[in-house]
């Protein structure tokens, strides 16, 4: 089977978690006898003969929020997109089209076409329209023209769309009327650590974090549906309990991360909150490893994927209690802790239940494990392929 993958990023032109999942799936595809060819966004030089790079003229992989007139761009980079994958279609003989990112590939025509749906712009919209600034107000220009009309035309133009999130399939099914039918569930997958990860001191000691303090740690793109100012806010209150020994550390950024350490300085926890910037693939791990817990604080959610990465390492989970991702499928009290979205109090306590109880972060180390294992690629690479099969039988 021969299968073109479209998609905005791809490593190491990396700006989410779509980029780790298309990595990752395409990975465990070939190892199950699939022909896949990728193309995205990328520098055309680092372009070899699997992976096809298409150099950008707008911020359509900035990580930051870029300049007004970059943004503005987004829209020609689209269309020269779907005009170079049509071009690699008509030249090649492929039995399936998988679009992993439905806002580049949602005008590309194909007989045997699979859409990945991670979200959609109604779930976005109702996140973003709870905050200020520019950044914010051009994402919901997006999100009701551009983002709008991919998602529907992503929906009429392929045969099956896969969404890794009950969530999700919940707002395709009565927000956007598609049939269930249409609809498959896989969700993202996790690998194996790799045997010679290193001890937790030993992480801390390379990471530079003090070996007698209490780790709480996110990573995770800076958007408004990451909701990453409520572990700030979380920050500020164990610092008015009085908790001494704690660090909080927020991974990645994005065009909120301004705004978010504007906020760490206005509300005097710049003491106990340390942005790492953009942490590389492989130094994940070490940050993993030297961490106490892990903390998901997201209102809007295709996954993710850090959930999965932290738990199989078995560091503990704490997540916000949303009906979507893994958050929807983690049992709370097993497979991690839930605490009330945007809740900075019921957060601090959970975070402090974990803390003043090492029994419970050993259930909770073994749960988070457990559950993560749940997910491997090599199964989710099987359930693809199911539907791989499926579309073209049709």
């Amino acid at each position: 089977m021969k299968v073109l993958v479209a998609t905005r990023e791809y490593p190491p032109f990396s700006v989410g978690g779509i980029s780790k999942h298309t990595f990752y799936l395409t990975t465990y595809l070939k190892k199950k006898g699939v022909k896949v060819s990728v193309v995205s966004f990328g520098d055309p030089r680092l372009s070899n003969d699997e992976v096809l790079f298409v150099k950008p003229k707008s911020s359509i992989i900035a990580r930051k929020h870029g300049n007004l007139a970059e943004d503005v761009k987004i829209p020609l980079d689209i269309a020269r997109f779907t005009a170079y994958v049509k071009s690699i279609l008509r030249s090649g003989d492929y039995d399936i089209l998988h679009v992993t990112e439905p806002y580049v590939g949602g005008f590309i025509p194909y007989e045997y076409k699979v859409t990945t749906m991670h979200g959609t712009s109604f779930g976005e919209l109702k996140v973003h329209t709870k905050y200020s600034g520019e950044e914010i107000l051009e994402r919901i220009f997006f999100y009701t023209t551009i983002g709008y009309a991919m998602d529907f035309a992503s929906i009429a133009t392929s045969k099956v769309l896969i969404t890794p999130s009950i969530g999700i399939a919940w707002e395709l099914i009565k927000v956007y009327k598609v049939p269930k039918e249409k609809i498959r569930f896989i969700p993202n997958g996790i690998e194996e650590p790799k045997p010679n990860e290193l001890d937790k001191l030993t992480a801390r000691k390379i990471v530079r974090i003090p070996e007698d303090h209490f780790i709480i740690f996110t990573t995770a793109y800076h958007v408004a549906r990451k909701r990453l100012e409520t572990l700030i806010k979380t920050a500020k209150v164990l610092k008015d309990k009085g908790l001494k020994n704690f660090i909080v550390i927020i991974g990645g950024e994005g065009p909120l991360t301004k705004h978010l350490q504007r906020l760490v300085t206005d509300i005097g926890v710049f003491d106990v909150v340390k942005f790492t910037g953009w942490i590389p693939e492989n130094e994940l791990p070490l940050y993993y490893r030297a961490s106490d817990v892990f903390v998901i604080t997201s209102e809007y959610e295709g996954g993710p994927q850090t959930m999965l990465e932290a738990g199989i390492r078995g560091l503990p989970l704490i997540a916000s209690d949303i009906p979507a991702g893994f958050m929807m499928l983690a049992r709370s009290g097993i497979d991690c802790l839930k605490f009330m979205l945007g809740d900075p109090f019921d957060l601090a306590e959970k975070i402090m239940l974990i803390m003043n109880d090492y029994g419970l972060w050993k259930r909770l180390s073994k749960g988070a494990k457990t559950f993560a294992s749940l997910f491997k690629w090599d199964k989710i690479a099987e359930k693809t392929i199911s539907v791989y099969k499926e579309v073209v039988s049709s």
